[in-house]
């Protein structure tokens, strides 16, 4: 049976990955064209989506990179990199998605990117490379889980932090993440180098 890591540096790096907080405002904008009635259904859906999309790369991501040849050092570089591109976007606002139409919003953009995106997927493999599948597995139920609860009640968290406190959450975590990236690069150069 998979180990379950009690180092708690896996579950907040992939919360502060997935930041349900920080991704407030764009859920706001994307939901608020979803009917009214549809709406709990549609973030329902986006969560489930979201959490069968990670649960997926964590069982099959490493297999993946054993077919193509992908070392541990190779693909802590690679996920440094995806990570620091990620973070910089989010600090600078660069859109790197897209919005759906109507109910199928629940997959795209709220499933993939929002929840399911680049950042998560490389966290959550790289989390499965350090800890294992056990605190792979238990990651993402866990964000998966907390997620639901911010985004059901984002309008109340938006009242209550206002746009620009959400914003100002969205950039201090995309900086904790930029730091996050560096280390795993340079984690990956010393793999590399055998050092």
């Amino acid at each position: 049976m998979p180990t379950i890591a009690l180092d708690p540096t896996p579950y907040i790096m992939l919360f502060i990955v997935l930041d349900p907080v920080g991704i407030i405002p764009y859920y706001q904008a994307i939901i608020s064209k979803v009917p009214p009635s549809s709406r709990k259904e549609v973030l329902r859906r986006a969560v489930l989506a979201a959490l069968a999309m990670l649960l997926g790369f964590a069982l099959l991501g490493e297999y993946l990179f054993g077919i193509l040849g992908v070392t541990l050092g190779d693909f802590q570089i690679a996920a440094g990199l995806i990570l620091l591109i990620y973070a910089v976007s989010s600090i600078f606002e660069i859109n790197l998605g897209a919005t759906g139409q109507g109910t199928s919003v629940a997959i795209f953009p709220l499933a993939t990117p929002l929840l399911a995106g680049p950042g998560s997927i490389t966290t959550l493999i790289y989390i499965k490379y350090i800890y294992g599948l056990g605190t792979a597995i238990a990651a993402t139920v866990i964000n998966i889980a907390l997620a639901y609860p911010i985004l059901a009640s984002s309008n109340l968290i938006l009242r209550f932090l206002g746009r620009h406190g959400s914003l100002f959450i969205d950039k201090f975590m995309s900086l904790i993440l930029a730091g996050f990236a560096v280390s795993i690069i340079r984690e990956g150069i010393q793999a590399l180098l055998g050092g």
